[in-house]
């Protein structure tokens, strides 16, 4: 199984002034048939990596307007993952669509 990273735009929540992890755990539009395979959450502000988490295990919100949206928990990723991926952040970050705030990769892609 490849590991998939799910690349998230956190800068918005930031700017509220939540912290990383709360910026990063959800709620976002993510494909049901990827949860099974995303390792790694990436929290990206204006273009520069500044989190990586290790999802444990998503959650999908069952009312209200984020209805169907997913969310994860999980835990601080190693330092050395953490750097490997800020040393690949512009090959990351030229997987977002213009406008979008949620992207995927997978590790083998920045080795």
């Amino acid at each position: 199984m490849k590991e998939e990273l799910l690349l998230l735009k956190i800068h918005n929540a930031l700017n509220e002034g939540k912290g990383y992890y709360e910026a990063t755990h959800g709620n976002w539009k993510v494909s049901n048939n990827r949860l099974d395979y995303i390792q790694y959450v990436v929290g990206f502000n204006r273009g520069k990596i500044v989190c990586v988490f290790q999802s444990t295990r998503w959650g999908i919100i069952e009312e209200g307007q984020d209805k169907g949206r997913k969310y994860f928990e999980g835990k601080e990723a190693s330092v050395d993952l953490f750097s490997k991926l800020q040393s690949a952040e512009e090959k990351l970050l030229r997987k977002f669509g213009s406008g979008n705030p949620v992207a995927y990769a997978f590790i083998s892609d920045i080795e």
